[in-house]
């Protein structure tokens, strides 16, 4: 098996870092799909489950400083972006911007707080500047130092009391509906992995393990159509305006059915440095789940 990297033992690839373990520290994990990508590409003995864990769109994580000067996505060129650039989340952002409103990425000067261990082949002339990992960028954005940032890290509501912080999009909830009518594609973060001699060996576990979590989400959606359930008072109206624009279930637990979504996330990779090549859907997922 090919050697252990330490950037695949820091937290924010701990589940995969288990995976890859010799012996394996657990037989399946939680990864984002970035990490898993970066980790096909070199050739590690890993597949994913098509069980997409959490998605969610990117534009309302946005947020400048009001001094900056930004207020149409073409302004981020030329300003100083914090990020953790290798993050699934961020990866889906920088490609809304670069697709839907034509930011040249390569003029942005990036803050990446990733571990000084992960490495990139970065598109030229993209600047990609390392600050500390425990760097506070949402206290840098409040304070200035940065122009903008993009962060799923972020939690907006402690925004909400700093007049200093803006989103980029003052309607971004409208904006990421657009993106989907445009697109049809719903950004998607985390895949469940396991080792190739999982596939090999026990299929009918890796089998088990899929349908475990398809019955877990049906019950989930089946939860939300029950208002009672939520703390949020008018919970009822944003489940009946999601049902109306991308139905009951936006993100099948299915490759054939979410292949353009996925298709892109490749490209996005490449595109941005993440790998280097692209690589097929079927060299990524298990195959025969949800088809």
């Amino acid at each position: 098996m090919p050697s252990l990297n330490l950037e695949w033992t820091d937290q924010a690839n701990a589940g995969l870092g288990c995976l890859l373990q010799d012996p394996p520290l657990l037989d399946f994990a939680e990864c984002g799909l970035t990490t898993f990508l970066r980790a096909r590409s070199r050739g590690l003995p890993v597949r994913a489950l098509p069980v997409l864990i959490r998605c969610a769109f990117r534009h309302s994580f946005i947020f400048v400083h009001i001094g900056s000067g930004i207020e149409s996505p073409k302004d981020l060129e030329g300003k100083r972006v914090g990020t953790r650039y290798g993050m699934t989340a961020n990866l889906w952002a920088r490609g809304h911007l670069k697709d839907e409103f034509g930011v040249r990425l390569e003029k942005i000067h990036w803050l990446n707080t990733e571990s000084p261990n992960t490495s990139y082949t970065l598109p030229e002339g993209m600047i990609l500047e390392s600050i500390p990992e425990d760097t506070d960028l949402p206290g840098w954005l409040v304070a200035g130092k940065l122009d903008a940032l993009i962060h799923p890290d972020v939690v907006p509501s402690k925004f909400l009391g700093h007049r200093e912080v803006k989103r980029l999009f003052p309607n971004a909830a409208e904006e990421e509906r657009k993106s989907y009518l445009r697109t049809k594609v719903i950004p998607v973060m985390n895949v469940i992995a396991c080792r190739d001699e999982e596939v090999d060996n026990r299929p009918e576990v890796v089998q088990g393990v899929f349908d475990a979590f398809c019955r877990a989400k049906a019950m989930g959606l089946q939860i939300l159509n029950d208002n009672r359930q939520s703390g949020l008072l008018w919970c009822w109206e944003a489940w009946e305006k999601q049902l109306a624009l991308v139905g009951y279930d936006p993100v099948p637990y299915s490759v054939e059915k979410i292949r353009p979504t996925l298709e892109l996330l490749v490209r996005y990779a490449v595109e941005q440095g993440l790998i280097p090549l692209p690589i097929s859907l079927e060299d990524l997922f298990v195959k025969g789940l949800g088809d």
